[in-house]
Formats: C-alpha cells, sequence, structure tokens
C-alpha cells in the first residue's frame, strides 16, 4: 500500500488540492455579500491601509445612461458590477484622433447629444478639467481646445467617435477613434438594471429627470469608525518630529501642531474640522488641487473604494467628494459620507467625518418605489422656498441606528438649497 501511494502520490495530491477548491468556490457562491464583492477594493494588512483607488477612480463620472434608437433614456446602474468603472478600463485602451469642435453657444444643438440616439453617456456630477479627463482614461486630449468637461458621449452604431460635451457655452465636441473595441461597452449596458430618465435644460442649467415611477433597493451597512487619534495624527503632521497637543472641552477635543495647524473634533457625532496655515506661497491652481486634493484625500486613511468627486463651490476652491453606492449619492444632515477640501487664502481646510459604510449586511432586498420628479417639483413649487432651489437628483438618505454602528440607506429624491444638498421633504415642510 504504502509502495502505491508513493507511486501515485501526485496524482493523490491534485485529488485532494481540487476537492479543496470546489468547498471554497462553495463557501464563495453561498456568502450573503458575495454581490457586494466589487465594490470593496480595499486591502488591510495589519493596521495599515492600502487603497486601490486611483486618482482616476475618484474623478470617475458618476452616472450612465443609454438613450435607445426610439431617443427613450435609461439610467443604467448594477448591484453586481462598478459600470463606470468598467467603462473606463475599456475605453483606456482606445486611441483618440484629433478634436473638432461640432458646435457650442447653441442650447437646443447640445440638448440633441445629450438625447443622441442609440449611444451611451457618462457623466460627471460637475465639470472636470480635460487634464483630469486625460488621467482618468489614459487619453492626450488637448486641453487648450477643450477646457472641460460634463459629459462623454459613445454612439453604439455608424462612425467610430465619441462626443466630448461641456455644459460651459454649450461646447460640442468631436473624436475619432482610431482604435478601440466598443462591444464591452455595448454588452455592460445590456446586462445592467434601467430606470427611465430625460434630460432638459432649465434656466441655462443642465439637468436630469425621471419621468416615470420606480424603485430603488433599501440597504443596510455595518459603521466603520476610523480612529480619531490616527486621522489627527494623518492631517496634521508634518514630519516626524511633529508635536500634537490635545485639549477637551465637554464633547469637543481640539488638536494642535504649532500655531498652523488646527483639528476639532466633535465626540458626540463624529464630525471633524481640520485648518492649516500653509501661506501664499503653496497656493495651487483650480486644476492643481485636483491632484493636490486627492494626495489629501490618501493622506487621511479614509477608505476610499466608495468615494466619488462630487463636486466644488466657492469659485472652485473649494471640493466636496461623497460616497457612492450603486452609482447614486449618499447624503446626512451630519455630512457623513462626505470629505470637503477648501484652499483658499492660505489657508487649508477639511471637513469631514470619522464614519464611512464599507461591510453591506444581509437583509431582505427591499425596495423603495419613488415617483415621477415632475411629482416632486410640483411639491416644492408650492414651498416659498422654490426659488431658492438650484437642482434636484435621487440619492441615499443616511440614517443610523441608536448606536451608531448600522447604516440604514433609503433612497429619495434631494434638492440643493442654498448650495447644500437636502432631503427634499426638509424643504416642503
Amino acid at each position: 500500500m504504502i509502495k502505491n501511494l508513493k507511486t501515485n502520490w501526485l496524482s493523490i495530491a491534485l485529488t485532494v488540492v481540487v476537492i479543496i477548491s470546489l468547498l471554497l468556490s462553495g463557501l464563495i457562491w453561498t456568502n450573503p455579500f458575495q454581490y457586494e464583492g466589487p465594490r470593496h477594493e480595499n486591502l488591510m494588512r495589519g493596521n495599515q491601509q492600502y487603497t486601490t483607488q486611483s486618482m482616476g477612480d475618484v474623478y470617475l463620472p458618476t452616472t450612465v445612461v443609454r438613450t435607445d434608437r426610439h431617443n427613450s433614456q435609461s439610467i443604467l446602474y448594477s448591484p453586481e458590477i462598478s459600470l463606470v468603472r468598467e467603462m473606463k478600463d475599456s475605453i483606456r485602451s482606445w486611441q483618440f484622433g484629433r478634436v473638432t469642435t461640432v458646435k457650442s453657444n447653441n442650447s437646443d444643438v447640445y440638448l440633441s447629444y445629450l438625447r443622441r440616439r442609440n449611444s451611451i453617456m457618462l457623466s460627471y456630477p460637475n465639470a472636470i478639467p480635460t487634464l483630469v479627463f486625460n488621467e482618468t482614461f489614459s487619453q492626450s486630449i488637448n486641453s487648450d481646445q477643450v477646457n472641460q468637461i460634463n459629459h462623454i458621449v459613445i454612439p453604439i452604431n455608424g462612425p467610430r467617435e465619441v462626443y466630448l460635451l461641456s455644459d460651459h457655452h454649450y461646447g460640442v465636441y468631436r473624436l475619432r477613434v482610431s482604435k478601440g473595441n466598443f462591444n464591452k461597452i455595448i454588452k455592460l449596458s445590456k446586462g445592467a438594471k434601467k430606470i427611465a430618465v430625460d434630460h432638459k435644460i432649465v434656466n441655462g442649467q443642465t439637468i436630469m429627470t425621471y419621468p416615470k415611477s420606480f424603485s430603488l433597493p433599501f440597504f443596510a451597512y455595518q459603521v466603520t469608525n476610523q480612529n480619531i487619534d490616527t486621522l489627527s495624527t494623518n492631517l496634521m503632521s508634518s514630519n516626524q518630529r511633529s508635536n500634537i497637543t490635545t485639549s477637551k472641552s465637554g464633547d469637543r477635543t481640539v488638536y494642535t501642531n504649532g500655531n498652523n495647524r488646527r483639528l476639532s473634533y466633535n465626540r458626540s457625532n463624529g464630525t471633524v474640522n481640520y485648518e492649516s496655515y500653509v501661506g501664499n506661497d503653496e497656493r495651487h491652481t483650480t486644476e492643481q488641487l485636483y491632484s493636490y486634493f486627492y494626495n489629501r484625500l490618501v493622506k487621511t486613511g479614509v477608505q476610499l473604494n466608495n468615494v466619488r468627486f462630487d463636486g466644488t463651490s466657492d469659485h472652485q476652491r473649494s471640493f466636496t467628494y461623497r460616497s457612492f453606492v450603486d452609482g447614486f449619492p449618499i447624503f446626512n444632515d451630519n455630512g457623513y459620507g462626505t470629505i470637503t477640501m477648501q484652499s483658499k487664502d492660505g489657508t487649508e481646510r477639511c471637513k469631514m467625518s470619522q464614519y464611512s459604510v464599507q461591510v453591506p449586511l444581509p437583509i431582505d432586498r427591499q425596495e423603495v418605489k419613488l415617483p415621477p420628479s415632475n411629482v416632486i417639483l410640483d411639491e416644492l413649487h408650492a414651498s416659498p422656498r422654490f426659488k431658492d432651489l438650484k437642482g434636484i437628483r435621487v440619492g441615499y438618505l443616511w440614517k443610523t441606528s441608536d448606536n451608531n454602528k448600522v447604516v440604514k440607506l433609503t433612497p429619495t429624491y434631494f434638492v440643493k438649497y442654498r448650495g447644500n444638498w437636502v432631503n427634499y421633504e426638509e424643504v416642503i415642510k
């Protein structure tokens, strides 16, 4: 028998490996969290975090819209994969030709490209510089010809070309595609879930509306609580000899590092406000801020796998980054899931929370039905605050349990009221 074992040891070893592989595969397929896999791409080794989020990942478009041959538009989303990231990986292998200006300063022509038949459109929540687009998609578009981009329109029939759209002056720019396979983009769009949408230009502003009622899933997540001492050190340390002091008063802890750096932490709600005087010598241009703030995000140690750029304010000196789920933004009254960074007048500021959502919890895949956006707009129109509203979007409302360990994410409409995104129900009260 021993002789047989020695003779057949390789076959026996292979059989054992196959059995173990089958058992592990079974565990993976029956894991209730497996559908969340693509959303969580951070690697943890000991107490150190290694983020796989590149600058291009943080500055990705957040919305995918498909327009069919009948001009019907649908927003696409997927609980299994990140559609935008998969499309980005495909576009990075394409080779674009020179830029041609199709039209500018014509809202009717611009709207026709937003609704172009047989196309897939990737949209940013706010215009981004062409240099950032080049970084994300590994391209070399001349930023003197195209200064900023809001939408990327990819026709899926006809000539091999891509259109870059800029809401500023309604600019439409054509790029010939000399190398690239559109098949993966088309395949990804066909396998996604759909919600009917439509694009309009209202008061000179491009908006996306929801003409029909629709349903989105309800989510529950475990809250990740970043250690405040680690966060303060990440934000404030300038070198190994940095001397950080702390003082406490009520629910507030203040960390200081010399006369230039100060961080205030509110223990009752987990919010953090950081301020640093860097001097006018370190002022950055607007385009430089995109890479500078990305590097600052990485330095905080915050898990960035669900975080996306969500817009600018204060003359493009203040940037907002927000957590997303299935391509929809997350909002909270205390700013949970949101990071705001500012560089102005020689002072750098950061506002954020120590809380984030990372680990999904097994729940029944309940869905919440939302009405068409025109119903919401009619309700808002009756409010005296209507004149102060600047935009509308669908997202998820972050609600925490009493112990602040579980987050419930409920889909609803949000409106931009006096510069902030708030639940529409707060406006019509």
